[in-house]
C-alpha cells in the first residue's frame, strides 16, 4: 500500500476511534475514560515510522473541530498528541527491544514508562488549550489533568499492544481442543464481568486476575490483549449505564481509568513473562536434544576406537618400539623447530611436558618434567592467565581441539611468545581424560613478523600520504597509483586508473618529450626526470614534474613513476614574473620591463632603420588630490588616468607606470613626423578632462616630455633621461604642454639636479633665511608690520629669489618642511627683537596648500609661539585665493582653529583666482590684500582702477582691512589714500630687508610722508 493511502487509512481509523470515545465520554467535563487513538498514533509510528505524524495531528484536529472546538485550539490538541506519539515512539525504540511483539517482561515496564513520558506531554499541553479556550474550568482543571493523562495511558496500554500483535504468529496449536476451551474462557469470563460489573456492587475485581492468568498459561499475549480489550469494554460499559462498582463512587472515572491501566499492564507483564519461561523451556529442550545427538555421536565414535584398538592388540608391542623411536624423533625435531609439546590428566592433574617444553620454559635440565595445572599456570602473566584458562576449560566442555597464543615468564625473568594448539582425548563415555598440546616459540618470528608489518605499513602510509603521485608501470600500463595519482588525473578512485596508459593522459604536445625520456631511463636504468601536462579526466591541464626509474628485482619491466603537480608553482611563477614587470595598482607594465621591451624595440629599429619615441608624462596637481581626499581617490586617479593613456595608443603601443604619479610610453615606428605629437596632444586633451571620484570632480592635467631614437640617445637609460629632462622643461614653462628633448636642456637638467642635491640640506646646512618687507599705516604713515620672505643663499649660485627654488621643493615634497621653518625662524627673530625692547610688530608668513593638509598643523604653530614666548596675534599668516577654492571646507576648519589661537589671517593675491564672494564672507581672515597686478598701472589703467574700486568696496562691506601689494609710486600712494586703503606694501617703503637691517629699521621708528 502507498504510504499516503497508509497514511489516510489510519486517519481515518483516528477520527472513528476519536468519535466513538467523545461518544462514550463520562461526566465531569465530558471527558473519555479511554483515549484508543492515542495507542494507534503509537503503534504505527513504531511499525512505520515517524513519518505517520499526520495520523495523530490531523486525525485530533478533524475529531475535535468535528465536536466544535475552534481551529486554533484543535491545531494546538492535534500538536500535543502528535508530540505524545513521537516522544513516546522515540523512547520505546532507544530503551526497549518491542519490534512486533514483548519479548520480556521488562520491556513490558519500559514500554508504559515510555508511553507514559508520552502521555504526560500530551496532559501538559491539550488540558491547558482547554482551559484558555474556555471550554474548561479552573475548578475542572487537576481532574482533567489526570483524566487526560490516564485515559491516554490507558489507551496506549490497551489498544497499542493489538495493534503490535496483530499478525503475530504465535506458539499455539489451534485444535478443536483448544477451540472449545477458548470458548469456554470467553463464557465464563462474559459471565464474570456481568455478574461484577453489571449485577453486583461490591468489590469483586479481583476475579478477572485468575481468567487472565488462565489465558496467560494457556494461550498467548495475543489472546491475553485482546481479553484485555474486552474488559475494558464491560468496564466502560458499566460506567456508562451506572453499574458496578464504579458508578456512584467519587472520581469513578479515574478509578476506572486507573483499573483498566493496572489489570492491563499486568496482564500482559504476565502473558509475556509466561511466554518469556516458553520460550527458555523450548531452548533447553532443544539443547537438551542437540546434546544427547553430541553424546550419541561421541559415543559411536569410542566404539569405534574401541574396536580398531581390539584388532590392533597384536601389533602393540611393534607398536610401542616404533612409538620410542618416533618419539627421540620427535624431541629433535621440536628442538630444531622449537615447538614442544605436554599431556595433561585431568583427573589425576598431572601434566607431563617434552624436553623441549622444559628448555622453552626456561626449566633447567635435570628439573621434573611433572607439573599440576595451576603450577603451569603461574608460568603465565597474571593478565593473560584467565583467558588461557578459560580457553581450555571450552575445550574441555567442547571436547574440540583449541588454538591459542599467549607469553611465559621464565624463573630467570624473561618472556617468551608461544603459539599454543591442543586437543581433548575422552573415555567411552566422552569424558575428557587426556589433554595433548604443543607450544611453539614464536618470539623472534613474532618480532620479525611485527617488525615487517610495522615496515610495510610505514611504508603503506608513506606512499598513501605522500603529496606526490605515485604510479607503478608494466608496459606502459598502471598497474598502481596512490591517491594524490587519482587526484592528479582528476579521478574519485584509484580503481579508474587500473589499466590506462600513461602517455595517453599526457597532453599530446608534451607526449613525444615524456615518451623519450622513458625511453632514455630503459636504455641507461638510470633515474630521470622531465616536465609536461597531464590532460585531467574533466579536461583541464594540469602541469607536472615527473621523476622515473625502473622498479624491480628480478625483472626490469616496470617502472616507477614520481609526478608531482606544479601546477601552483607555475602560477605562482608567473604571478611573480607578473608582480615583477607590472604595477599592482594599474597592471600597466613597471619600469623593469618598459626599459626590456625599449631594449628590444631599440635592437628591432636598429635593424629596420625605423624611429622609435618614449614619451615620459608627470601628472600635475595630483598631490593635491591626495592632500584633499585621500591615497584612496589617489588611487583611483590613476586607473582612470591608465585607462585614458591605454585608449590614446595604439596596441603596439607600450604604456607603463614609473612610479608615483610618473607614467612613461613606448611608440615603436610612428606613421609619420606628426604622429608622436599628435598622439602627446591627444594624451594631454585626455588627462585635462576632470576626473569625477566619489561624487567629487579633480582636475589635474599632465606635462609630457619626448625623446626620439636615434637622435636623442641609443640606450635605454640615455632615452628615459632625456625624456624626463623635457618634461621638466614642459612643467617650467606653465604645465599641461609637451617638449621634444634638445641638447641645451641637459644643461638645465644638470642645473636643476644640483639644485636638487643641495635643496635637500639647504635646512640643515642653514642657508635659508628670511627677509623682511615693511607694510606701512597708510592713515598714519607708521610701520604696522612687516612680511616674511624666503630666500636661499645658495653656496654656488648665492642668493636665490623663491620662484627659483620654491617649485623645485614642492616636486622633492619638501615645501611643508621649510614652510615650518619659516614660521619657526620668524618667531624667532620677533622673540629676539622684543628681547632687544624693540616695539613688536606683526609679522606675516606666507603658507602651503599642504600644510593645511596636516591635522597636526594648527599644535604645532601653537607650540612654536610658546616655545618662543610670543602671544598669538604677533602672527600672522597668509592664504592664497587659490588655496580658498581647493578645498574650502577644510580650509574653514582649519582657519577656525587658528584663530582661536589669536593668529592674524589674511588673504593672499586677492583677484587673481575665482573665489567665491559666500566662501570669502564665511572665511574667518582679518585682511585681504591686493595682488600687484592690478596696483602697477593705477591710476591711469581705467580698468585697474575700476577693479581696485570694486575690490575696496566688497572688502570693506565685509569689514575686513585691505593692503595693496606692489606700492612703488607716488601716485599709487595717492590713489589708495584717497579710496581708503588701510595698509600699504612695496619697494616704494622699502625693499625686503635682511633680519639685522629690519632690527635697525624697527629701532628707527620711521615715519612716512602720506
Amino acid at each position: 500500500m502507498p504510504a499516503i493511502a497508509r497514511v489516510g487509512l489510519f486517519i481515518l481509523v483516528y477520527v472513528l476511534l476519536g468519535r466513538l470515545s467523545l461518544a462514550l465520554s463520562i461526566d465531569p467535563g465530558n471527558t473519555s475514560a479511554v483515549w484508543p487513538a492515542a495507542g494507534l498514533s503509537l503503534a504505527v509510528m513504531l511499525l512505520y515510522g515517524t513519518s505517520m505524524w499526520p495520523v495523530p495531528l490531523l486525525g485530533a484536529v478533524i475529531t475535535l473541530l468535528d465536536a466544535g472546538i475552534a481551529p486554533g485550539s484543535a491545531a494546538l490538541i492535534g500538536l500535543g498528541n502528535m508530540s505524545e506519539a513521537l516522544i513516546a515512539a522515540w523512547l520505546i525504540k532507544k530503551y526497549t527491544r518491542i519490534e512486533d511483539c514483548f519479548t520480556s517482561s521488562n520491556d513490558v515496564f519500559r514500554f508504559v514508562q515510555c508511553a507514559a513520558a508520552g502521555a504526560l506531554v500530551a496532559a501538559a499541553i491539550n488540558p491547558t488549550v482547554l482551559l484558555i479556550d474556555g471550554h474548561l474550568s479552573l475548578n475542572n482543571f487537576p481532574v482533567s489533568w489526570i483524566a487526560w493523562f490516564l485515559g491516554d495511558l490507558s489507551g496506549i496500554v490497551i489498544f497499542a499492544p493489538i495493534i503490535l500483535t496483530w499478525h503475530l504468529h504465535t506458539h499455539v496449536s489451534w485444535s478443536r481442543k483448544k477451540f472449545l476451551e477458548l470458548g469456554l474462557f470467553a463464557t465464563a469470563f462474559f459471565l464474570c464481568g456481568f455478574t461484577v460489573l453489571l449485577v453486583f456492587k461490591a468489590p469483586l475485581l479481583f476475579l478477572f486476575i485468575p481468567f487472565l492468568i488462565w489465558l496467560a498459561f494457556r494461550f498467548s499475549q495475543k489472546e491475553v490483549i485482546r481479553a484485555n480489550l474486552l474488559l475494558v469494554i464491560m468496564a466502560v460499559f458499566a460506567v456508562l449505564h451506572g453499574k458496578g462498582p464504579f458508578a456512584n463512587l467519587p472520581f469513578n472515572m479515574l478509578l476506572l481509568q486507573i483499573f483498566i491501566s493496572v489489570v492491563g499492564v499486568t496482564a500482559l507483564a504476565l502473558s509475556v513473562t509466561i511466554d518469556e519461561r516458553r520460550r527458555a523451556t523450548r531452548q533447553l529442550l532443544d539443547l537438551q536434544a542437540k546434546l544427547e545427538q553430541l553424546v550419541q555421536q561421541r559415543t559411536t565414535q569410542l566404539d569405534s576406537a574401541v574396536a580398531m584398538l581390539k584388532s590392533d592388540i597384536a601389533k602393540r608391542e611393534e607398536i610401542q618400539k616404533a612409538l620410542h623411536a618416533k618419539e627421540k624423533q620427535l624431541e629433535e625435531a621440536q628442538r630444531l623447530a622449537h615447538m614442544g609439546s605436554c599431556e595433561w590428566d585431568p583427573i589425576n592433574d598431572v601434566l607431563v611436558m617434552s624436553t623441549e617444553m622444559l628448555r622453552i620454559y626456561g626449566i633447567p635440565e635435570g628439573s621434573s618434567r611433572v607439573f599440576s595445572y595451576l603450577q603451569y599456570l603461574e608460568y603465565i602473566p597474571p593478565d593473560e592467565r584467565p583467558e588461557v584458562h578459560n580457553i581450555v576449560q571450552i575445550a574441555m566442555l567442547s571436547r574440540q581441539p583449541f588454538k591459542y597464543e599467549h607469553h611465559i615468564i621464565r624463573p630467570d625473568g624473561g618472556m617468551r611468545y608461544l603459539r599454543c594448539s591442543g586437543s581433548i582425548e575422552t573415555d567411552e563415555i566422552g569424558k575428557p581424560i587426556r589433554l595433548y598440546g604443543t607450544a611453539h616459540d614464536i618470539t623472534e618470528a613474532n618480532a620479525m613478523e611485527a617488525s615487517l608489518r610495522a615496515a610495510e605499513e610505514q611504508y603503506r602510509k608513506l606512499v598513501e600520504l605522500s603529496p606526490d603521485a605515485i604510479y607503478l608501470l608494466c608496459q606502459g600500463q598502471i598497474v598502481f597509483s596512490n591517491g594524490a595519482g587519482a587526484k592528479l588525473a582528476g579521478l574519485s578512485s584509484v580503481m579508474e586508473l587500473q589499466g590506462h596508459n600513461f602517455l595517453e593522459m599526457v597532453c599530446a604536445a608534451d607526449r613525444t618529450t615524456v615518451a623519450e625520456t622513458l625511453q632514455k631511463l630503459e636504455r641507461n636504468e638510470q633515474a630521470v626526470s622531465t616536465e609536461g601536462r597531464l590532460k585531467r579526466a574533466d579536461g583541464s591541464l594540469a602541469e607536472f614534474e615527473l621523476t622515473a626509474a625502473l622498479f624491480g628485482v628480478r625483472s626490469k619491466q616496470d617502472t616507477l613513476l614520481v609526478v608531482r603537480d606544479i601546477s601552483e608553482r607555475k602560477r605562482v611563477e608567473q604571478q611573480i614574473y607578473h608582480l615583477a614587470h607590472h604595477d599592482p595598482l594599474t597592471s600597466l607594465a613597471n619600469r623593469l620591463l618598459f626599459k626590456e621591451r625599449l631594449e628590444h624595440a631599440i635592437t628591432h629599429s636598429r635593424r629596420t632603420g625605423k624611429p622609435l619615441a618614449v614619451l615620459f608624462i608627470d601628472l600635475d596637481r595630483f598631490k593635491q588630490v591626495n592632500d584633499t581626499a585621500g591615497h584612496g581617490a589617489g588611487d583611483k586617479v590613476l586607473l582612470e588616468c591608465a585607462q585614458r593613456l591605454r585608449q590614446c595608443l595604439r596596441d603596439s603601443d607600450t604604456v607603463a607606470r614609473s612610479g608615483g604619479d610618473e607614467f612613461m610610453i613606448l611608440i615603436e615606428a610612428p606613421s609619420g613626423p606628426l604622429h608622436v605629437p599628435s598622439v602627446a596632444q591627444k594624451i594631454l586633451t585626455a588627462i585635462a578632462q576632470p576626473f569625477y571620484i566619489d561624487n567629487k570632480e579633480f582636475s589635474i592635467g599632465a606635462s609630457l616630455g619626448i625623446s626620439t631614437y636615434p637622435t636623442d640617445g641609443s640606450q635605454v637609460d640615455t632615452l628615459i633621461r632625456n625624456a624626463d629632462i623635457a618634461m621638466y622643461r614642459a612643467k617650467s614653462e606653465g604645465r599641461g604642454c609637451f617638449r621634444f628633448y634638445s641638447a641645451a636642456m641637459a644643461a638645465q637638467s644638470m642645473q636643476r639636479y644640483l639644485m636638487e642635491g643641495a635643496l635637500r640640506h639647504a635646512l640643515e646646512r642653514h642657508e635659508m633665511e628670511l627677509h623682511f618687507q615693511p607694510k606701512v599705516n597708510l592713515r598714519s604713515g607708521r610701520l604696522s608690520g612687516a612680511e616674511a620672505l624666503i630666500r636661499w643663499n645658495h653656496p654656488q649660485f648665492g642668493l636665490l629669489m623663491p620662484q627659483q627654488f620654491i617649485s623645485i621643493a614642492e616636486d622633492m615634497g619638501l615645501i611643508d618642511e621649510i614652510g615650518l621653518w619659516a614660521i619657526r625662524e620668524t618667531c624667532r627673530h620677533c622673540q629676539h627683537w622684543r628681547s632687544q625692547g624693540l616695539t613688536p610688530v606683526r609679522i606675516a608668513v606666507n603658507l602651503t596648500y599642504s600644510q593645511f593638509t596636516d591635522d597636526g598643523f594648527c599644535s604645532k604653530v601653537s607650540h612654536m609661539l610658546r616655545e618662543a614666548g610670543l602671544p598669538a596675534s604677533i602672527l600672522e599668516l597668509e592664504i592664497t585665493e587659490t588655496m580658498v577654492m581647493e578645498n574650502a571646507e577644510r580650509l574653514m576648519s582649519v582657519l577656525q582653529q587658528l584663530r582661536r589661537l589669536g593668529v592674524h589671517l589674511s588673504v593672499d593675491d586677492f583677484g587673481t583666482g575665482y573665489s567665491s564672494l559666500a566662501y570669502l564672507k564665511r572665511l574667518p581672515v582679518d585682511s585681504v590684500k591686493v595682488d600687484r597686478s592690478f596696483i602697477k598701472d593705477l591710476p591711469d589703467d581705467s580698468e585697474d582702477v575700476a577693479i581696485t574700486h570694486a575690490v575696496l568696496a566688497l572688502v570693506h562691506s565685509l569689514k575686513r582691512t585691505v593692503v595693496a601689494e606692489g606700492v612703488e609710486t607716488r601716485e599709487q600712494l595717492q590713489f589708495l589714500i584717497q579710496n581708503g586703503c588701510e595698509e600699504g606694501q612695496g619697494f616704494y617703503f622699502s625693499r625686503p630687508l635682511p633680519a639685522q637691517k629690519f632690527s635697525q629699521f624697527l629701532a628707527s621708528e620711521t615715519v612716512f610722508a602720506l
